[in-house]
């Protein structure tokens, strides 16, 4: 497995997994009606930025020379893919937001909705260059 698939592997994981569980708690606590969980987010943005050096670091040490090779023609190509793939679909879920913002919610729902979309366009992203580095693109 090549640094930079270990490093979407990483993005992937620790995404999921924090972002999960903050909007796991702003979903059971009705914290996104209410906008009383600010620091909730600060605190998981945070969560995400620690974990996700700390990862990369070790995997950095772990293998040096790969973590210092530059991007080859196929890592390129594949940033395009997954980049690409993931406009559309946030093109589509900003869309569907505008949509459902014409409902007239409160923005502290908008707002955690909006983030909701860019944890999973960038989830997506990652799963996507996962896929293509595991077919070989």
């Amino acid at each position: 497995m090549s640094f930079r698939e270990k490093t979407a592997w990483i993005s992937l994981l620790t995404m999921l997994g924090i972002y999960a569980t903050y909007f796991w708690f702003l979903y059971r606590s009705g914290a996104g009606l209410t906008g009383a969980h600010f620091g909730g987010l600060l605190e998981t943005v945070i969560a995400l930025a620690v974990v996700q050096v700390v990862l990369t670091v070790a995997v950095a040490i772990s293998a040096p020379k790969e973590a210092r090779a530059p991007r080859d023609e196929r890592d390129k190509l594949i940033d395009l893919r997954a980049s690409r793939f993931a406009y559309f679909a946030l093109a589509g879920c900003i869309a569907c937001a505008c949509f459902f913002g014409g409902f007239n919610p409160p923005i502290i729902f908008n707002t955690n909705a909006l983030l909701f979309i860019l944890v999973v366009v960038e989830v997506l992203r990652s799963g996507c260059q996962i896929v293509q580095y595991r077919r070989g693109s």
